[in-house]
C-alpha cells in the first residue's frame, strides 16, 4: 500500500462560516469521487474530530485530510539509470535519458523508467504507483514529472488541461528556418492503418494541436529551435516540425532518412518545466541542459554539412 499522505489546512478569515465541503473543494480542488471517499471513510477531521461535510467551520480551525492509499503497481523493480532533479512527498521530477521507455508496453515489458522508479522507491522504503503527468517518447530526453499519489497526479493533470502547466523543448531540425518565430496550429490524426503513426489533418476527427517555436541558432544546414506547447498530443512536436518542412534530425519516423546520421535518435530534449505545486501552492520550475549527444551534434553541424 502507498504510505498515507496527509494534508493540513488552517481555516482563513475568508473561509470563516463556510461549510467544510466548500473549503475542501475550493482549497484542494478535490474531485467529486475523492470527496465521496474522504467522507465515507471519515478521513477528514476538524480540530481532531470528525464532523459532517455540511457543518460550518470557523477561522483558525485545524483541518486534517488523510488521503486514501491504494495498491502499488505490479511492476518488477529494476535498477535503471535516470536522474532525479527534484522530489518531495507529492511528486518527483526526472531528467530522462534518451532510449528509455516511460512505462511497460507489449513491446517493452521491462527495462522502463517505471521499473527504475519502483527500484528507486523500494530502496528508500517507499511504495507508490507510477503516475506520469506527462510522457516523453522513448528517444526524447529531458524533464518529466510523476505524481506520487492520486491527488497530486489529478491536480497536475488538471493544470495541463487548463494550460497552466508550462514546458519547453529544444530541437535540432533540418534546414535553416526563415522565420525567427511562429506558431503551428494543425490538428493531428491517428493513421487508421498504422496506429503508431500520426499526421496533420484538415479533416474532421483530428485532435487540435498548437506548437509555438522560436529560433535559437542557425547552422549551414540546420536550426536549433525552442518549442512551447499549448497541447500535448503524441508526437506533436515531431509531426508539426515535419509538416512545415523542418523535420527533427535523427527522427526515423517523421524525418529524413540519412545514411550517416550525426545522432542515433531524434534531437529533441525537454529542457524546461514549470508547474504550480499541489501542496506548497507556489510555482516551481526546473531546467535541464542539452545532453551530450545533442551538444556533439551541434558541434558537428557548425563545421560540417549534412545531406538534405
Amino acid at each position: 500500500m502507498d504510505k498515507q499522505t496527509t494534508f493540513y489546512h488552517q481555516v482563513t478569515a475568508e473561509e470563516d462560516g463556510k461549510m467544510l465541503h466548500q473549503v475542501l473543494k475550493n482549497r484542494f480542488r478535490f474531485s467529486r469521487r475523492m470527496m465521496s471517499r474522504l467522507r465515507l471513510n471519515r478521513l477528514v477531521t476538524v480540530n481532531g474530530e470528525t464532523i459532517y461535510f455540511t457543518a460550518r467551520v470557523s477561522q483558525g480551525d485545524q483541518i486534517l485530510i488523510r488521503l486514501p492509499g491504494d495498491e502499488t503497481d505490479h511492476i518488477p523493480p529494476q535498477e535503471i539509470d535516470f536522474t532525479v532533479v527534484y522530489e518531495d512527498e507529492d511528486l518527483i521530477v526526472i531528467d530522462k535519458p534518451p532510449g528509455l521507455v516511460v512505462h511497460p508496453t507489449r513491446g517493452y515489458p521491462d527495462g522502463t523508467l517505471a521499473n527504475g522508479l519502483m527500484h528507486y522507491w523500494a530502496k528508500r522504503g517507499e511504495a507508490h504507483k507510477v503516475r506520469p503527468v506527462t510522457r516523453l517518447d522513448k528517444d526524447t530526453s529531458g524533464l518529466m514529472v510523476v505524481g506520487k499519489h492520486a491527488y497530486a497526479h489529478a491536480y497536475l493533470a488538471e493544470q495541463m488541461a487548463e494550460k497552466r502547466y508550462q514546458r519547453a523543448y529544444l530541437a535540432v531540425v533540418h534546414h535553416q528556418m526563415e522565420r525567427d518565430r511562429g506558431t503551428i496550429d494543425k490538428a493531428i490524426a491517428i493513421d487508421p492503418e498504422q496506429k503508431v503513426y500520426r499526421s496533420v489533418t484538415e479533416e474532421e476527427g483530428g485532435y487540435p494541436a498548437i506548437t509555438h517555436f522560436e529560433v535559437v541558432e542557425r547552422y549551414p544546414r540546420a536550426t536549433l529551435v525552442r518549442l512551447m506547447l499549448e497541447t500535448g498530443r503524441t508526437h506533436q512536436i515531431r509531426i508539426h516540425l515535419s509538416s512545415i518542412g523542418h523535420p527533427i534530425i535523427g527522427d526515423d519516423m517523421y524525418g529524413i532518412k540519412e545514411e550517416q546520421p550525426f545522432i542515433s535518435r531524434q534531437a529533441l530534449h525537454a529542457t524546461y518545466l514549470r508547474l504550480f505545486h499541489p501542496r506548497l501552492r507556489v510555482w516551481k520550475e526546473w531546467e535541464s541542459p542539452l545532453p551530450s549527444d545533442m551538444q556533439n551534434l551541434i558541434a558537428k553541424l557548425k563545421t560540417e554539412t549534412i545531406q538534405p
